[in-house]
């Protein structure tokens, strides 16, 4: 009973959220999201599905705050979304981008918490719990031009749960992986969300992927004017197994939907 609070807490709530640029034509209006309605509850694991350019890394960095709505009511908790928050961050899917080159692993991992001007000793706890949550303990003195892209990946990860957001937004985190490293960080990813009990936002266009991980799949159209067309339940228990009859009935349903 005592996480129900956090839970609301971290509830997304979106209604009728449209999202759209200026055009050149006096008048003209193109829509990038249109009318897009969905309750995210806090703890969830809920997936962004849909083609390249459909908007859904928009829809993301709204809730991130990065982006401003035209219209419509975005609500983290009881609190409209107007900025960037402690209580939401980020994966990308180039950590390059977001780690810093002079910092070693153990560095990058305590920025955050050094900002805070959290204790050395209570920093140290807290990297070397999440270093080894990922699977980087041993590697804490190297820096990010020694590292793989998959290592990357940890450490930005493990940095974003160091700080103890309670939402993580991750914008296609694995894109750019080869295939196995990939699976292990689906793999990791899981086990890390189940152990925190964290509300997780995923976006990708890999329906396999989706599967694997959400407990619901929110589909959304091709752009522009994109929106939410369905929401998928996924009935299968964790781990998942990909070969399972129950996983592919699941995964006919879901495609049959972009072809048609």
């Amino acid at each position: 009973m005592s996480q129900a609070p956090q839970f609301d807490t971290n509830t997304i709530k979106i209604e009728q959220l449209y999202k759209s640029y200026d055009t050149p034509k006096k008048g003209e209006v193109h829509y990038i999201i249109k009318d897009v309605n969905l309750t995210i509850r806090g703890g969830e694991f809920f997936v962004l599905l849909g083609p390249s350019g459909c908007g859904k890394s928009t829809l993301l960095n709204m809730i991130a705050g990065f982006v401003s709505k035209t219209s419509g009511r975005l609500k983290v908790g009881s609190s409209e979304v107007d900025k960037p928050g402690q209580d939401r961050a980020v994966v990308f899917q180039q950590a390059d981008s977001s780690l810093f080159s002079w910092l070693n692993v153990r560095q990058n991992v305590e920025f955050g918490l050094k900002m805070k001007k959290v204790p050395k000793a209570e920093r140290e706890k807290v990297s070397d719990r999440y270093i080894s949550m990922v699977g980087l303990s041993g590697h804490e003195n190297k820096y990010p031009r020694e590292l793989s892209g998959g290592m990357k990946q940890r450490v930005q990860l493990a940095r974003v749960l160091a700080n103890d957001a309670a939402i993580l937004l991750m914008d296609e985190p694995f894109g750019a992986l080869d295939a196995m490293t990939r699976k292990t960080m689906q793999k990791e990813l899981s086990n890390i969300w189940r152990e925190t009990n964290k509300t997780v936002i995923f976006v990708t266009h890999d329906i396999h992927e989706a599967l694997l991980l959400g407990q619901r799949i929110g589909v959304m159209s091709k752009g522009p004017s994109s929106q939410i067309t369905d929401i998928y339940d996924v009935p299968l228990s964790y781990p998942r197994d990909f070969t399972s009859v129950e996983f592919n009935d699941v995964y006919k349903k879901i495609q049959s939907h972009f072809d048609e």
